[in-house]
């Protein structure tokens, strides 16, 4: 069995905020990076400095230039970093769902405990009742928005980091908290159809698979240690398809195929994230500009597909 690692969660959020973990999809975390005056605005010449910085850091042995080795090494450091970040929250909401789905607050969680909430899952995207979650459904109404309540400065600084913390993520499981992600984990024979039978034999196998002594009830830490193996295979495929990844941006950036990447080469890459971003032209990134159009978007990220990635 794999062991909890002993960490405060106050701790985790504070290391989540410290993180470098640039992607070029998000100008929250865009702009987190390349902001070193933390004043809200990305400056071209503080984006140069700041890439600077990050070519110099990335080029170990000061010759000048990057090697392929160079940048996969520190990109992997980062992802690294980012991931145990990653899991230890994911390991701290599973505790939090553990209690919340042990009503009776006895320390275990019953088949009629698990499975209550799988029915109020089915229940939730089965929008016409006819047994059977397809096309056919509408999309779940929304709950009634709260009443908006007026927010302090602190409430709303915690808000906006809680946002870049989860923009920042890059392990992410399927969450039935979405249509999308609730088709990924129950159907099973992927015809685009859920079966109640369908529905409940995957909910009975999960079950099943964390009830290592066959008790019929989950103790807390069985119902952990099931989902910390699910994350340790993500992480595993996770890291294997950003490296390969990151090997491939390092041949795109690399334009004479020297195998050594110059700033300058480095740094056109940086100025077409930057020209995407200042879509109001005016030399600084910040909140004001307005999104860039979605075909401009994807022409100009052909070769960026990774996700939080820093080229």
């Amino acid at each position: 069995m794999n062991k909890i690692i002993t960490i405060t969660f106050t701790t985790v959020l504070a290391l989540l905020s410290t993180v470098t973990n640039a992607a070029s999809h998000s100008k929250s975390i865009y702009i987190n990076q390349y902001d070193t005056n933390n004043d809200g605005n990305v400056h071209l010449a503080e984006f140069d400095n700041a890439r600077q910085n990050n070519f110099n850091n990335t080029d170990e042995n000061k010759d000048g230039a990057v090697s392929e080795n160079e940048y996969v090494f520190e990109y992997q450091d980062r992802m690294d970093k980012q991931l145990t970040l990653d899991r230890l929250v994911q390991v701290k909401q599973t505790t939090v769902r553990f209690k919340a789905l042990d009503k009776n607050e006895n320390a275990k969680m019953e088949w009629q405990e698990y499975q209550a909430s799988g029915v109020r899952s089915f229940t939730k995207y089965d929008v016409n009742k006819d047994g059977t979650i397809n096309d056919l459904d509408p999309e779940p109404k929304r709950k009634t928005e709260k009443k908006t309540v007026e927010k302090t400065e602190q409430q709303l600084a915690q808000e906006k980091q809680n946002k870049l913390n989860r923009a920042k993520r890059l392990l992410r499981m399927p969450t039935t908290h979405d249509r999308k992600g609730f088709f990924i984990k129950y159907d099973l024979n992927q015809d685009n159809i859920i079966t109640q039978k369908e529905f409940n034999q995957r909910r009975r196998q999960d079950f099943n698979r964390a009830d290592e002594d066959a008790n019929n009830w989950l103790t807390e830490q069985e119902y952990i240690f099931e989902y910390e193996n699910r994350l340790d295979k993500k992480i595993a495929s996770t890291r294997k398809a950003a490296l390969k990844q990151t090997h491939i941006r390092f041949n795109v950036l690399d334009k004479d195929e020297d195998g050594a990447m110059t700033f300058a080469e480095y740094q056109l890459s940086g100025h077409r994230s930057f020209t995407r971003w200042d879509t109001d032209k005016d030399g600084i990134v910040n909140n004001l500009d307005p999104a860039p159009k979605k075909n401009e978007y994807v022409s100009n990220n052909k070769t960026a597909k990774s996700s939080n990635t820093n080229y």
